[in-house]
């Protein structure tokens, strides 16, 4: 398991792309999605002062899992309704869909808080 530290700041998102990448050898999409949309979220919304991610690529099954651990506010994610989907473009909300996308591209979610922390596991098949 590969881990790297930094301050939750929107400044270090790239630190953290980068990181992820390395670890699969190439950049996906959903991937940089899943990376985005989580850490944006701890960024804006936890007033936590750091986040760990904890990455764990397996070759044989192209799985990557990625932990986000925070000390921030308690939140589980998964408790969140999905939105209403809206009868069209105007009546859509801004904002709100990234947990529902996350779910949606993630093979597996869990969440746990653990001694003071947000631990926030995601499975995904990348090969």
């Amino acid at each position: 398991m590969s881990s790297i530290k930094v301050k939750s700041k929107l400044e270090e998102l790239c630190r953290v792309h980068e990181f992820v990448n390395n670890i699969i050898h190439q950049e996906k999409m959903e991937i940089d999605l899943i990376v985005e949309e989580i850490f944006v979220n701890i960024t804006q919304y936890s007033q936590s002062t750091y986040t760990i991610v904890n990455t764990e690529f397996n070759e044989n099954t192209g799985v990557l899992t990625l932990e986000f651990v925070d000390d921030g506010t308690p939140f589980n994610p998964l408790e969140k309704e999905d939105p209403v989907k809206p009868d069209s473009v105007e009546e859509a909300n801004i904002g709100g869909l990234g947990i529902h996308f996350i779910k949606n591209l993630a093979d597996k979610v869990e969440y746990e808080y653990v001694n003071n922390e947000n631990h926030l596991k995601i499975a995904k098949k990348v090969k």
